[in-house]
């Protein structure tokens, strides 16, 4: 049996996550569930007049986590 060196893990040199980090995260995030709607209409064969309604409910659920996720991603970590 092989053992492995153990080496000390690396520490970040930052404490929080830039804004930016988070604006990328949510976009590709929102492109993938775009996705992930797109083909599940096309699959449940959802009548066009109904996909307008989705569209909007899924743009509505992103702004509003576009709005709350950065609060969770900024609270202070307990112990460190």
């Amino acid at each position: 049996m092989f053992q492995t060196k153990k080496q000390p893990g690396r520490k970040l040199r930052c404490d929080g996550v830039r804004a930016s980090d988070v604006d990328r995260l949510l976009n590709a995030l929102w492109a993938l569930d775009r996705t992930v709607v797109e083909i599940a209409m096309n699959m449940y064969k959802i009548p066009r007049r109904d996909r307008a309604a989705m569209r909007e409910q899924h743009r509505l659920l992103h702004d509003t986590v576009r709005e709350r996720l950065p609060r969770f991603l900024y609270l202070p970590q307990r112990g460190t």
